[in-house]
Order: C-alpha cells, then structure tokens, then sequence
C-alpha cells in the first residue's frame, strides 16, 4: 500500500499586503483571523524605519483590504513591531526600540505606546511579547542569561499575573525550550498548551526554525514536551521567525525572506503540527460551544466538557463580559418539549459557568427549542449541528 504523501504549498499574500518596493514582516492576527497588523520597511507610504500596518479579510470574499499605515503607532524616527493582540483586540503588545510596550484602541484610534513595568524589561533588549489567551501569563525573548547561562543569550521568559492583575517577577520556560543559542517569538495558542517558537537549537535545518512544543500540566510552566522541528515543509535554509497560527489551528502566517526582502506568507499546517481544537469567543458574535456534550435527552453536563467551559469561565472573568446563553435542539420531537430542553441546557451551561466564579447577575440564559436552525434537519450530521448551546459575549 502507497503512504499518503502530504505536500504544503505557501501563499504568499497579495498586493493588498505584500509590496515590491518594501518588507512586510511580523504579522499579528486578531482571534478571529480578519483583521491583521504587521511591520511595513521602506514601503513608498511608510518611512525607513518600521512602522506598523494594518490589513483587513472580507468574511465573504477572503480578500484582503489594501493596508494602511497606523500613523499614532509609526513614528518615522524609531522602529515599532506589533508582537500581539488581547482576546477583545483593543490592547497591543508591540516592540519600540528594543523594549516591550502596549498600546490601547479607543474611538479616535490607539494611544501612544507606554512601556510595560521596568522590572519586566531583562537586559538591553526585549521583543516578541505575548499574553495568553486567559489572561494569566506574558511571554515574551530577551537577551538574558537562562538557568545555567554565564552569558546572555536569547531566551523566552514568562511573567505570571496573579488575582489583583500584578505581574510576577520574569523567569525562564525551563532548559526544554531555552538554550544557550536563540529561542525568540514565542506563540502559545489559545489552547493553552500549543507553544510554537523560533531556534537556532541542534537539528535546526536553517538559520533559525520554528519548533513546537507541548505544555505538560496547566499549573507549570516550565514543564514542555522535548520541542519538535516542524520540518522542511515549513522551515527553510533560512531565517523562520514571526509564526502566528490562527485561532482554529489550521493555517500559520510567517514572514520569508527572499534575497533581501521579507514577504509575508500562510501555510496550512500538517495534522500533527496542529493545537487542540478550542472554542472563538468573540465580543458580539453568537457562537456554538463546542465540546460540550449532555447526556441523551437531558440536561445533565457530561464531565468531559467541564475543561471547556472552565476555560470559558477565565476568559469570561479576565474581560468581564456580559453573557447572553442561547439553548437550540434539531426537530425531533414535540416542539414544547424541545424549547424545554433547549433552556434547561442553558440554565446548565449557566449555573456551570456560576460554579466556575463567573457573577450571576451577568449572565443570561435563553432557549429557542428547533426554530432557529443552522443546518438542514434532514441528516444526522445537521441536527447534529443544530443540537447546541450558543454564547454571545458583549
């Protein structure tokens, strides 16, 4: 029997994006996946510094709007580098000159960037910031010596922030992922647990690669499965940096560099190279959960889906959203009795989501029984796509 040869294509983004004159790098996806901000170099509309751009997908199209640059975050007199966005994208981690800053979006557009805490800056020079999908940790690279370093290298750090929202003091991811070359641009998927991150460690195929590793327990940090190289099919012979993967896993966005110039690219990412599967929370957008599973007939949360909406629950409670629950079956059975079932699983769903410390009075819960179907009643797969519980977060 033949194997199954999977071959990954890279497309390069076009015009709207990329120019021929300049260099695009760095690209930063808001959790939805529309709407992308990335350094523009020596474009005809930007300056010989970097400045920060700004692109957005049409939901029905894919195409991307041509970019522009963000005046209020592009100073022609200094180099600025978005590295991440917050769950809500109004709040920017970016790199100015060397340290690690945020900026926040507002009705006349993002406030000029502040650096982060001083005792957050390691060495003399910091970049490629992150916070978790929860809210709970930073990560980000410094020139900073690493457990068992005698001189600064390279090293990815996290900064823990505890109930009252203060950051902990810096410390290394641990020997798994640091070493005395170069670990930079950590990504840690909203999954909580997926880590991708660039090295020039052994086995690297290029200049610096991407690598993946696995967090092994949700209350460790410096516990990572032994990194894996993603391979030739997404690394090259030279400089993989800057990878973003987008909210369901399927697709990483990275910049390449082509004789002198950076491009940015994306790549759908093999089976085995992708984050676990989570549920997009977006400010007003109903979405299904998924994951969430009751038992035949009832209104009784089977345990397995209790990991999902605990995480719901954090997210909820480190943005402080409202909670609108919406209850749905497929048309089997007595229209009444289905609208019965329909609020019952969201009152679960809401009680759950209470018991994991979420405000009461914040959350609302709603059942619509089978008269506001996504997909036809006619198969199992549709009713099965009809049978869930929806949140709209606001």
């Amino acid at each position: 029997m033949l194997g199954l040869l999977t071959i990954l294509f890279a497309v390069l983004l076009p015009a709207a994006v990329n120019t021929p004159e300049g260099e695009e790098y760095g690209p930063t996806l808001t959790m939805d996946d529309r709407t992308l901000y990335f350094v523009g170099l020596n474009r005809e509309d930007g300056s010989a510094t970097e400045d920060i751009y700004v692109s957005r997908r049409d939901p029905r199209t894919g195409e991307w709007s041509a970019a522009r640059r963000i005046p209020e975050l592009s100073n022609p007199y200094r180099n600025e580098a978005p590295t991440s966005l917050s769950g809500d994208g109004r709040t920017m981690l970016l790199f100015v000159e060397g340290r690690m800053c945020f900026s926040e979006r507002g009705p006349h557009g993002w406030t000029e960037p502040r650096p982060l805490p001083s005792y957050l800056q390691l060495g003399n020079w910091q970049a490629d910031a992150m916070i978790t999908a929860d809210g709970s940790a930073l990560l980000f690279a410094a020139n900073y010596p690493a457990e068992g370093e005698e001189k600064a290298s390279l090293n990815i750090f996290i900064s823990e922030r505890d109930a009252q929202g203060r950051w902990g003091t810096p410390y290394s991811l641990g020997p798994a992922i640091n070493t005395p070359g170069m670990e930079r641009s950590p990504f840690l998927h909203p999954d909580m647990k997926t880590l991708y991150f660039s090295s020039d460690r052994e086995g690297t195929l290029g200049e610096l690669d991407v690598w993946i590793s696995r967090r092994l327990s949700d209350t460790c940090w410096n516990c990572w499965s032994e990194p894996e190289n993603m391979g030739p099919d997404i690394n090259t012979s030279g400089r993989d940096c800057w990878y973003k993967i987008t909210t369901d896993g399927r697709t990483a966005y990275y910049a390449q560099k082509s004789g002198r110039r950076h491009d940015i690219y994306a790549v759908e990412l093999p089976e085995d190279k992708r984050p676990q599967t989570i549920t997009v929370l977006q400010t007003n957008q109903p979405m299904a959960i998924e994951n969430l599973l009751f038992e035949t007939a009832k209104a009784t949360i089977l345990p397995s889906s209790l990991p999902e909406l605990k995480r719901i629950a954090t997210l909820i409670q480190t943005y402080g959203y409202r909670v609108r629950l919406a209850g749905h079956t497929d048309n089997v059975g007595q229209p009444e009795a289905n609208k019965s079932l329909s609020q019952a699983r969201a009152m679960a769903v809401r009680q759950q989501l209470i018991d994991f410390g979420c405000d009461e009075a914040q959350i609302q819960a709603f059942g619509y029984g089978d008269t506001r179907p996504v997909a036809t009643n006619d198969t199992e797969e549709g009713r099965s796509r009809n049978r869930r519980v929806e949140i709209l977060l606001q």
